[in-house]
């Protein structure tokens, strides 16, 4: 049975609870509750095991499930699972043996996870808003659900605390370097530039070449509905509300479908509703998105058209009135994308600078603990 069904096989020491690391522990002989030394640190068990289950699941895209299947083709349900692990753990990925490549991995994890840890300190930094307080608090949350299958598998709360801990200060060494004020900072019009070269805000309306029984139109049906386009145009263009322009159509075309399907005129009239609120499109769609149609995408990012513009996208079966709009107008947009975007720009990096702090690293593997943690337990 797989890990995600059920992970209960690991026997957990007294001590995990309290411990910052897995249940590790052979009471005498070698110590396995840390999995390495960095710079003087060890790193405990449980932060490793975690690294290799996040690296095991990356392994699976690169394994065929399929083809593993097909290997496990027996009559007893035991001997296939075992045959399914066997099969599972003889694949190759990267020219490595897969257990060879998975600890590799999670090796490569907790190096970048102590030298976060390291310049975070060497810095002096430190967290803001609780943040310690609030992962503890989610965590916490999180472990009554789930806790058990990561303690069956040797992984503490304590152990994904500090991940999650690590993964905070990494966001604040990033600012560190890259946000307002920062070493290398990214100014706030490189960031809105790089904003709108890859998103857009747009209302729109979108109106349908089909009758209100779903049935397409015939040319000059067409025709008239291109002719309600350019009217809804021109009028957004003289600053009529786009978001009355869109409830116009909205009703013209379910008073079409109402007449279709026979409604009563009793019935339409109590669907009318002078004090409804008006219906608003308004969304931000990307350069590489598909919403809300490929084709109003490409337009909208071919670069002829400019905020305040209203353009026509002709479509096969309809037609789409779109009205570009200012990207900021949503004052809280800049601060709610600001950090994505300087991701997106010194990202990489940002990861090339935790790789020079982790090729300075002085790094002693737990041999006891590597032959432990076998990545079987994943696969109970």
């Amino acid at each position: 049975m797989s890990i995600s069904k059920k992970l209960s096989s690991c026997l957990l020491c007294s001590a995990m609870v309290l411990s910052l690391a897995s249940c590790s522990n052979n009471l005498v002989g070698d110590d396995i509750s840390y999995a390495a030394v960095i710079d003087g640190a060890k790193i405990p068990a449980g932060v490793f095991i975690s690294k290799q289950m996040d690296a095991f699941y990356e392994a699976m895209y690169y394994v065929d499930p399929e083809e593993t299947a097909e290997e496990t083709t027996t009559s007893s349900a035991d001997t296939a699972e075992t045959t399914a692990t066997t099969a599972f753990t003889d694949k190759v990925i990267e020219g490595k043996a897969v257990r060879d490549w998975i600890n590799d991995k999670a090796t490569e994890s907790i190096r970048e996870y102590a030298a976060v840890e390291s310049k975070f300190d060497e810095l002096g930094l430190s967290f803001q808003d609780n943040e310690k307080e609030k992962v503890t608090v989610y965590m916490d949350s999180f472990w009554e659900s789930y806790g058990k299958m990561y303690e069956d598998i040797g992984i503490s709360e304590n152990s994904q605390i500090l991940i999650s801990l690590n993964s905070q200060k990494q966001s604040l060494l990033f600012k560190h370097f890259y946000g307002e004020g920062g070493e290398n900072e990214i100014s706030e019009s490189d960031v809105k530039a790089y904003l709108t070269d890859n998103n857009a805000r747009i209302n729109y309306i979108k109106m349908e070449l089909k009758d209100g029984e779903g049935n397409l139109l015939k040319s000059e049906g067409k025709a008239e509905i291109m002719e309600m386009a350019k009217d809804y145009v021109e009028r957004a263009k003289n600053g009529e509300d786009f978001n009355v322009l869109l409830k116009e159509y909205n009703d013209y075309y379910e008073a079409l479908q109402q007449a279709a399907a026979d409604t009563t005129e009793d019935t339409a009239a109590d669907t009318e509703d002078t004090d409804e609120e008006l219906p608003d499109n308004t969304t931000v769609i990307s350069k590489d998105g598909y919403s809300p149609s490929e084709a109003v995408v490409s337009k909208v990012f071919d670069g002829t058209v400019k905020d305040g513009d209203v353009v026509i996208v002709e479509e096969d079966e309809v037609y789409y009135v779109v009205a570009k709009l200012d990207l900021f107008a949503d004052e809280e947009y800049y601060a709610d994308n600001e950090l994505s975007a300087r991701y997106a720009l010194k990202g990489d990096e940002f990861d090339t600078m935790i790789d020079s702090w982790v090729e300075a690293q002085t790094f002693e593997k737990n041999e006891a603990a590597y032959k432990k943690y076998k990545i079987e337990k994943f696969m109970e």
